[in-house]
């Protein structure tokens, strides 16, 4: 049975709940959009239970709940977080809310796994990494990517140095929405700085997480189509957000890159990363169109040695070359998540608040970069 707001209705649902003895983790889910993808793994995960759905719209909470077999719906935050015995909250609403709910569920005490990007610019986000931090409470930034195998794989590699010295890194993606009407991502006070953070977050995760901290950046950004209709009416409208954006990252330990992101193209996720004894080459296709059954994933690692010798190799990646079937990807995310929650040891795939800072970090100075025009340097000091 589920239920929309209300306090009396919460305790009719949950004044009978106790711990049971193999004490389940008790997930809320903020957000019924991709948070429909957190409630397909998490449901998927053992010892997992969904406690609660929350939308500011009571229909779409309603519907997922009835969906999923979760036991309470309501359009007030604050009544998923009097869930008794709730042991997470996952925030997956649009990327203006994320600070404020995050913020509400630290100081409830809550552990918090929040979508990317972790709020919209870094100061808000080193915050919140503070404020779980305080609290001692568990914080994760979900970036999907870091659990593919061809992701892992990469970070594996450059752990045991198979390039040798990283003199060089070349990354670009694209996502073709030139004809999307003037959704949110097309709207600065909703999503923040259009592409850097929407790609950007994922590329620029990837990139830290496998060499290491940025020092400076310059970076291009400009908005090419400039105008889309909307969503209702169909009138056309001003975007104020850049959908391209082009980049130099110079790395603390790794030379210096570039990166390439558009909203104008399609083209697959592709980082080389050379070194004085080969390159290593990934690719992947959109994880996220692939979860919503839109095209294969298949992504790929490839090795070349720098002296040419014995051509280019495809590595093996662990897991076989794809996750199998959508819900044993998600499956296997989500558990990977509910394994750091019940036993406070984070795997490498596990992006901390910490983490979904740094990249902010990143994006804001390419941002300011672009709105200068000159290289901008990233405080190196740990907050």
């Amino acid at each position: 049975m589920c239920y929309n707001a209300g306090k009396s209705r919460l305790d009719a649902v949950t004044h009978a709940r106790s711990r049971s003895v193999e004490e389940r983790l008790r997930i809320a889910i903020a957000g019924t959009g991709f948070g429909e993808k957190y409630a397909t793994g998490l449901k998927a995960t053992p010892g997992v239970e969904l406690a609660g759905v929350f939308s500011r719209r009571p229909e779409r909470a309603a519907d997922l709940a009835e969906r999923f077999g979760i036991p309470f719906s309501t359009h007030r935050f604050g009544d998923l977080l009097e869930i008794p015995y709730l042991d997470a909250v996952a925030v997956v609403t649009p990327n203006s809310t994320h600070a404020e709910l995050v913020r509400a569920a630290i100081q409830a005490r809550k552990h918090v796994i929040c979508d990317k990007p972790l709020a919209l610019t870094a100061a808000e986000a080193v915050e919140l990494y503070e404020l779980a931090e305080s609290a001692r409470v568990k914080h994760i930034t979900f970036v999907p990517y870091r659990f593919s195998p061809a992701s892992v794989v990469m970070k594996k590699e450059l752990e045991e140095q198979r390039v040798g010295r990283v003199v060089g890194v070349r990354a670009s993606w694209g996502v073709d929405l030139r004809e999307e009407p003037l959704r949110w991502r097309f709207q600065r006070k909703l999503s923040g700085p259009g592409v850097a953070a929407d790609l950007g977050a994922h590329v620029l995760d990837l990139l830290t997480w496998w060499l290491g901290p940025v020092r400076r950046v310059l970076g291009r950004c400009q908005t090419v189509v400039a105008t889309r209709p909307a969503e209702i009416g169909g009138r056309r409208r001003k975007v104020d957000v850049p959908d391209e954006c082009w980049s130099l990252v110079e790395f603390a330990r790794a030379g210096v890159g570039c990166v390439t992101l558009s909203w104008n193209v399609s083209s697959n996720q592709r980082v080389e990363i050379e070194g004085d004894r080969g390159r290593l080459v990934y690719e992947s296709p959109s994880l996220l169109q692939w979860l919503d059954g839109r095209g294969p994933f298949e992504p790929s690692v490839t090795f070349t040695r720098a002296d040419g010798l014995g051509g280019t190799t495809r590595l093996s990646l662990d897991g076989g070359e794809s996750f199998g079937r959508q819900e044993d990807a998600l499956a296997k995310m989500f558990g990977e998540i509910a394994g750091y929650l019940r036993t406070g040891e984070r795997p490498q795939t596990v992006a901390s608040f910490y983490e979904g800072a740094e990249v902010l970090r990143v994006i804001d100075a390419l941002v300011d970069s672009s709105e200068r025009g000159q290289w901008v340097k990233l405080d190196s000091t740990r907050y």
